[in-house]
Formats: structure tokens, sequence, C-alpha cells
């Protein structure tokens, strides 16, 4: 055997593994869409990072984090993917800011009534679900009011009103918005004792005045933080580690603020970035399961497709010159297969008869079940054939489908070496299609520069 066929068929394989890489990174892609893998993961590590469920809701709905939610309308907006840190911080500390405002805490006390939506019957839920929005709405401009005592009482009372019609739907929602109201007052007491003492002991460092009030707006951070006490000791504590020291900044005349939130997206970044490690860890789990699950469902046998390439020249040479063809394109260009293109490649694979799928073109069956043979004999279509006159195929109707590229149920070998072939093609695939694309362009490229054993012999 020449170094030139074990290059072929090492090509031929190369260029398999590639084709079943894409596939699995189509379906890979198309199932994280689906199933929000990297929205679900970034909003569960942000609810770790917050330590509160009810905080993390009102972060998410911050109009600076909502603008970069999706959908076409707002009962169906997804969360975001991806938050950048600055976002981040500006929506935290902006939190943090309005932390001791009445409408603040209503807000985030709100936020709690989303555990007893989530309880009720459908319809009731839809209902309730829609009067939720428009309390939060109410909310959030009584958060952002800017125009005086009695304008913020105004946009408190319409959102009283508003949570009001929301018990009226259901028992258990009365019962929880009274809740609500109780949980302000004791709060709003707490937070007016943590004010009452951070007065007492404030003191503006020397030089402040000149930065247009920006101190004033740290100094409002820093209360926020310690309002925090009241409801969230845990996050309290870790934003007064990284705001230890930042009045240094404010006394030599520097952005005490600025150093703040650049604190807070390095400790926001530091924690996405373990969360990508985790995320690509966990996309390698399941690459390797779709590339199983593919490799089974088109019965992509490694060690079936290497004896055809062994046995079969032509087939050989009709996936090496595919495979270079392939080579031709960028790595920009190697991105997940339509269906369209999916389905011309089966078509090509069925043109040079390589093992791909398990069953062959139908045949007719008789009254009887038998298949007529091109000897003119006939055979029983049976899947547990167990002698020379059962035709090994799945009835279907009147029709035979014939399994192909598959032992016998009889013969244990033969299962053995299909399955071990088939997990090879599965692990093959989860490599990615960027790892196979690299080595085939190489190998070809090799096979190109390289001399012909044939032609070296002449």
């Amino acid at each position: 055997m020449s170094l030139l066929t074990i290059l072929e068929i090492f090509i031929s394989l190369i260029f398999a593994w590639l084709v079943l890489s894409i596939a699995v990174m189509y379906i890979q892609e198309w199932l994280g869409a689906r199933l929000r893998w990297r929205s679900n993961m970034l909003e569960k590590h942000i609810r770790n990072f917050l330590a509160d469920p009810a905080l993390a809701d009102q972060f998410y709905e911050h109009p600076l984090i909502k603008s970069l939610h999706t959908g076409d309308n707002e009962a169906n907006l997804r969360r975001p993917s991806y938050i950048p840190s600055r976002m981040f911080s500006l929506a935290l500390f902006d939190i943090l800011v309005n932390a001791g405002k009445r409408p603040s805490i209503l807000q985030q006390e709100i936020q709690k009534l989303r555990s007893s939506i989530e309880k009720l019957k459908k319809d009731e839920k839809a209902r309730a679900e829609a009067q939720f929005r428009l309390v939060l709405a109410a909310a959030r401009k009584a958060v952002n009011t800017r125009a005086g005592e009695a304008a913020i009482e105004g946009a408190m009372d319409n959102t009283r009103a508003e949570l009001e019609k929301l018990g009226s739907f259901n028992p258990l929602l009365q019962e929880a918005v009274g809740q609500v109201f109780s949980r302000v007052e004791v709060t709003a007491r707490d937070v007016d004792e943590i004010l009452a003492g951070i007065e007492i002991t404030r003191k503006p460092p020397a030089g402040e005045g000149d930065q247009d009030g920006e101190f004033s707006t740290f100094e409002q951070v820093r209360e926020g933080v310690a309002i925090l006490g009241a409801t969230n000791p845990q996050l309290k504590q870790a934003l007064e580690s990284l705001l230890l020291g930042m009045e240094e900044y404010a006394a030599k005349g520097e952005s005490a603020l600025s150093m703040a939130r650049q604190s807070v997206e390095n400790w926001f970044d530091d924690g996405t970035e373990r969360l990508s490690g985790w995320y690509k860890r966990h996309s390698q789990k399941m690459s390797l399961l779709i590339g199983i699950a593919v490799a089974v469902v088109l019965n992509a046998d490694t060690l079936a497709l290497t004896q055809t390439l062994w046995r079969e020249p032509v087939v050989r040479q009709a996936m090496v010159a595919q495979a270079e063809a392939f080579a031709q394109k960028s790595e920009d260009e190697l991105r997940p297969m339509t269906a369209n293109e999916l389905a011309a490649l089966q078509v090509q694979f069925n043109t040079l008869n390589v093992p791909i799928g398990w069953v062959g073109t139908s045949l007719p069956v008789d009254s009887g079940g038998g298949v007529s043979m091109m000897d003119g004999s006939q055979k029983k279509c049976t899947l547990l054939p167990k002698s020379t006159i059962d035709y090994y195929g799945l009835k279907v109707g009147r029709q035979c489908y014939p399994i192909i590229n598959a032992p016998a149920p009889n013969d244990p070998t033969g299962i053995l070496l299909k399955l071990f072939g088939l997990l090879v093609s599965g692990i093959a695939a989860a490599q990615g299609a960027p790892f196979w694309f690299d080595i085939l362009k190489k190998t070809i490229s090799i096979r190109t520069n390289g001399t012909n054993p044939s032609e070296a012999k002449g």
C-alpha cells in the first residue's frame, strides 16, 4: 500500500469529520438560541453577584439593561446574553443612588410579587402578568420623578392604585400585595435609621467642592451601599470592599466616582471571565453529546467509512477532490450549513456510495411479507433475521426498507465495532469545524507539495 493511498484515506476521513463538525455546530447554535443558554447562564451569574432575587429583577428592569433585551413586545422580551461592564456599573450605581428613596424601596418590594404570580393558573397568570408590567412601569416612573415631593407622592399613589388592581385578581395576590405595603414601611424605617447614622458621621473631604457635585454622587452611592445592609448584607460587604479607600482619590483631586465604577467593572469582568470558561466547558460537553447523537442518527461509522475508502479508490478520490475544493474556503466562511446545503451534501455522499445512513432504497413487499430478490427468490422482511431466508429490513406498510451499514442483532462483535466506529465519529465531530479545517488544509498542502510515489518509481 502506497503512502499516497494512506494520505488520501486520511484526507477523506478529515473531510467527513469536518462535515459532521459543521452539522454539530449548526445544531448547537440552534439549541443554544432556542434554549437561551448564554442569557440564562448570565442571568444566573448576575443573580449570584447581586445576591438578592428582587434586586436582580430590579436590575434587569433598569432602562439601560432593558435596552439590551430583544423581542417583539413587552410580553415577549428576551434577556441579553451579554452585558457590557460599563452598563452593569452604571445601572447598579443608579439603583444605589436611589436605594434610600421610598419609590425605589417600593419597586424592589414589588419585584417579590413574581413568585406569587407564578403560582396562579394559566388564565389568571396571563392577566396578572399584564397588570404586573403596568405596576412596574408606574414604579419606574415614581423612581425617576425629579419634579419635587408632590410629584413623587402622586407617582407613588398611582403605583399603589395599580398594585391594588393587581391584588384584586386573586386572593393570594391580595395577601401578597398587602405584605408589600407593610414591608415597605418596615424597610423605610430601617433606611431612615441608617441615613440618620450616616448624617451624624459624615465629614466632607478637604479640597472638595470643585468637582461639580461628583463627591456628592459618590456619597449617595456609599449611602446606597450602607442601605443594602438592611436587606442584602452579602452584596453590601462585597461593595464596601470594592469602594474601600476611594475617598483618598477625591482628596487628591482625582475622580472617586470614576475609580469606584472602574473597581466594580473590574469585579464584574473577572466574574464574567470565569463564566466564559464555564460556558466553554459546558459547550464542549454539549458538543460531545450532540456529536455522538449526529453520528448515531446518520450512522456515520468511522470504521465502515475507512473500509470503504480502502476498497473503493473511486470513492476515495472523489472525496479527496471535494475536500480540496472545500479547503479553498477561508475560515471566515466556515459557518453552520443551511438546511439546503446539508441536503445537497447528503445527496453528494449518497452519489459517492459513502456508507452513511441506516436504510437503503425501499423494496415492495407482497401480501405474505416477502421481498422479491434479483435472483428470483423470496425473503421475509424482518428486523430479526435468523437465517438466510430472512431479509434484514424494516417493514413499513407495503414497503421494506433494507438496513444497511449495520450488523445483524445476533452479531455481538459487529455491534461492538459499530458502537466503537460511531463513538470515534462523535468524538471527532465534537472537536469543532475550525480544528478539522486547519488540519485539512495542512494535510492537503502536504499531499500537493509532496512527491507522488508512483511518479517517483517511473
